[in-house]
């Protein structure tokens, strides 16, 4: 018990700390609000059970009582990650949340079954009640419904995963789209939470089918699985924190517009454009000139946006010349063009394989290693055995 509560101190001013950072910035507002609350509800939740569980370990007084009402507040846990997550990837303006009422109703669900503990009587002990005791129903029902407000509540961390995966690979497809160097905006800390978080849902769902059916009881293991329950959550939340603070938006620069989801046929998804096939054709041209003689792709941060920039025209007609006549992603064009530079310079010239990967554009080895693989089925070094 004392373990345990001093994880959990530990994780509420944790928490308080973040929260407090994330509601003073005054940029992206929209991105880190949700970000924010999750922590604050987290410590306001997690105190409170700290202050009930030191001052009434029987569940018997105001603050147990107090400690359920408030801990309703983590139900919204996953929906407000999920936010984050969407406000993080979204570009130009966060997207409004649109259907409001599939988030709301599994939480109002969850949070009413979960409050349910406030019927019990504040003298009531759960222990040795005889089968003649008027109490025994009410409390079945309690105990049933605390049973399906947990399953629901497992079911929303699951779907929200599910949303945020989703997301995420949209997310980084789209990357490809925008930017030549992504290795620096994919988000792979949120992949590892999520991760995480799958492991943690399967072990949890396991472990309470395992209380129902009677396979093992719970006060087994319960001091233990509190404590392990403890420090798993701190290491989550200290890792969102440690991450979520120093995250910007990926797409924080002017968004390109895309009219229709990615996955269509480029025929409907250009069938509106003002462009016809000529122009296209000059805007690709204008394209590779920018790379074969004004080496654009040297540059370790080039956008779609600069591209555009650069020759004249907006971001959406340079992707779709790149996808129409080109039949390239920019991630794909860009990096294409350096690796060919880059052969060319490991075969004639001395230079280590470090400084060629940074003089053709690539921010980082472990990018230009990935890069030539992908482009040439070699390392740089085989080419210069």
């Amino acid at each position: 018990m004392i373990l345990d509560n001093a994880i959990n101190l530990i994780t509420t001013g944790f928490c308080v700390f973040c929260a407090q950072l994330l509601l003073m910035r005054r940029r992206d507002t929209e991105v880190y609000l949700p970000l924010a609350l999750l922590f604050l509800f987290k410590a306001v939740a997690t105190g409170t059970d700290v202050l009930a569980q030191t001052y009434d370990p029987e569940n018997l007084g105001i603050l147990f009582r107090v400690s359920v009402l408030v801990g309703g507040l983590e139900i919204a846990s996953p929906f407000l990650f999920w936010a984050y997550v969407r406000a993080l990837t979204s570009e130009g303006p966060t997207e409004r949340i649109r259907k409001w009422g599939y988030h709301i109703a599994p939480m109002l669900f969850v949070l009413l079954a979960f409050w349910s503990l406030l019927l019990l009587p504040a003298d009531f002990q759960e222990t040795d009640l005889p089968q003649d005791d008027p109490r025994l129903l009410g409390y079945l029902l309690i105990v049933l419904a605390v049973l399906m407000a947990d399953f629901v509540f497992k079911a929303m961390i699951a779907t929200y995963v599910y949303l945020t995966v989703r997301r995420l690979i949209a997310y980084r497809a789209r990357l490809k789209e925008v930017f030549a160097s992504t290795e620096n905006r994919e988000l792979n800390w949120i992949w590892a939470i999520l991760a995480c978080v799958a492991f943690y849902l399967c072990v949890s769902v396991a472990f309470t089918i395992a209380v129902v059916t009677g396979v093992f009881a719970e006060n087994l293991f319960e001091t233990h699985l509190q404590t392990l329950d403890s420090l798993a959550l701190l290491v989550v939340f200290w890792v969102i924190g440690i991450w979520g603070l120093r995250q910007r938006p990926g797409m924080s620069r002017q968004s390109v517009v895309v009219e229709t989801p990615p996955d269509e046929p480029m025929a409907r998804k250009y069938e509106k454009s003002a462009l016809d096939a000529d122009r296209l054709q000059r805007i690709a041209s204008k394209i590779e000139t920018a790379m074969s003689k004004d080496l654009l792709y040297r540059d370790p941060n080039l956008s779609l946006w600069d591209l555009a920039k650069h020759i004249g025209v907006t971001g959406h007609y340079v992707s779709q010349a790149l996808n129409t006549q080109l039949n390239k992603s920019f991630f794909d064009l860009v990096n294409g063009w350096r690796i060919k530079d880059a052969i060319e310079q490991l075969t004639t010239t001395d230079e280590t394989i470090l400084v060629i990967a940074y003089d053709v554009g690539f921010n980082s080895r472990s990018a230009f290693y990935k890069a030539f693989k992908r482009e040439t089925g070699k390392t740089p070094s085989d080419l210069r055995k």
